[in-house]
């Protein structure tokens, strides 16, 4: 009879004199079994602003080192301040994260909002450009700043984790876009670092760089709290997140959640090979590589020196070539022929990469005790070729890899797709940590 009242609604409707609505239609007829589009694919430009905002809070800090040097002058923390900027952030970022994955295993019901970490963010990177514009300086500027600089550690950990949540309930194309917007960043700000090299630096431009680089970082997280008005409005990505959700915390209509210590066994292999990744990364970059310099200019044997680079120039042009190839990574896998999903041929690449740590180690590094390794790479070009094919395939493989983790058919539903992008993520970082220690012994191999 049901069947027969809704049939007769729809025939009475096409005696009207003209046609209803789309939404009028599916209120009459019930749901419709169509899945709606990504128009002009305004949810993956979304997500891909989400990523340019995970990643330029950080880099906007690390970039405005002359200026932090120059309102720190004089203080302790002249000299040691990147790393504590960099030890502060890193272990905040990492215990948020094992907070909030401490809080999913616990509860499937856990529920991060986009909008309270980019606001907090605003709200600092605001703060810190008006602060440019101040005298104040010393050590109360430089406790003030660590503190922001926590902050912003632990807000990225909670835009993380729900970005990536999010991420995770659509088609692995979305992942890719979240992991390109964080190439954009870092080509971003190696572009302002390379322009800032040649055009020189006085006291005057130090601070105008500041005050754009935190600039830059506010209207990004203007506009990513923009687009998150604008994908609420989206059918496509109202429909994507409630695809396999759960109503009740536990269980609903025989759905259930996979365990996270299930989803973390089964993930194993694309666990290790993500966070492998950047273990060898950052144990290279920067730190290596920026010691890195031109045999033309400081040749290991009789070479005559030339002028094709001076320091400054060559180390900033390997930072854009780095982030260029890093972000062309994360790009090529939007082509199928690019992309694999198998655990084991990713974990295997990623060990593959273990191969660029003699090949760095024995390219022209600077240091001012002696080499215990001989120089075997005595070419600008050789060595820019082998920081291009180290930053691809850092992009790429990082890149694969999490888009496969939701893809596993282990996972039941939407909630499962978002915890395990969440593992990753946390991998992610985890691999930072490591590898950012690791560079010490790195560096003492040279």
């Amino acid at each position: 009879m049901e069947f027969l009242k809704r049939k007769s609604r729809w025939v009475t409707s096409l005696t009207l004199p003209s046609f209803r609505p789309l939404e009028e239609e599916q209120r009459l007829l019930g749901p419709l079994d169509v899945e709606p589009l990504d128009n002009c694919h305004i949810v993956y430009w979304v997500f891909l602003l989400y990523g340019v905002a995970m990643l330029l809070p950080w880099n906007v800090f690390i970039t405005a080192s002359e200026y932090f040097a120059a309102r720190f002058a004089g203080t302790v923390y002249e000299e040691t301040f990147q790393s504590y900027f960099s030890t502060y952030f890193t272990i905040t970022n990492l215990a948020t994260l094992i907070y909030l994955l401490y809080r999913q295993s616990s509860s499937s019901g856990i529920q991060i909002d986009v909008m309270y970490p980019l606001v907090v963010n605003t709200a600092t990177f605001g703060f810190m450009a008006i602060t440019v514009e101040t005298s104040f300086g010393g050590s109360d500027y430089f406790w003030l700043t660590l503190v922001l600089l926590v902050l912003t550690g632990a807000t990225t950990s909670f835009f993380q984790m729900a970005v990536i949540a999010e991420a995770s309930r659509f088609p692995p194309e979305y992942v890719q876009a979240v992991m390109s917007g964080q190439g954009v960043a870092g080509v971003a700000v190696a572009v302002s670092s390379i322009l800032s090299a040649l055009a020189g630096k006085t006291a005057g431009d130090t601070n105008r760089s500041a005050f754009l680089y935190f600039l830059s970082a506010l209207l990004v997280t203007v506009a990513a709290l923009v687009g998150r008005l604008i994908l609420s409005q989206q059918p496509f990505y109202t429909h994507q997140m409630q695809q396999g959700k759960p109503v009740d915390e536990n269980e609903t209509d025989g759905m259930t959640t996979t365990p996270l210590s299930q989803i973390i066994r089964k993930s194993s292999g694309l666990i290790f090979a993500v966070g492998y990744i950047f273990v060898i990364t950052l144990m290279l970059f920067p730190t290596i590589t920026s010691l890195i310099k031109s045999v033309r200019l400081h040749p290991p044997t009789s070479l005559s020196p030339g002028r094709f680079f001076d320091d400054d120039i060559f180390i900033a042009t390997h930072f854009l070539l780095f982030n260029v190839g890093d972000w062309l990574g994360r790009i090529i896998p939007l082509w199928p022929f690019f992309r694999t999903f198998n655990p084991r041929l990713l974990a295997l690449y990623s060990v593959a990469r273990t191969a660029f740590i003699p090949l760095f180690l024995v390219c022209n590094v600077v240091v001012s005790t002696e080499r215990h390794l001989p120089v075997l790479i005595t070419s600008d070009v050789v060595y820019f070729v082998l920081v291009l094919v180290f930053s691809v395939t850092n992009g790429w493989i990082s890149c694969v890899a999490m888009m496969a983790a939701p893809q596993q058919p282990f996972l039941q539903n939407g909630t499962d797709q978002s915890r395990a992008g969440n593992v990753m993520g946390f991998s992610l970082v985890a691999g930072l940590a490591i590898g950012g220690c690791l560079s010490f012994c790195a560096r003492s191999l040279v």
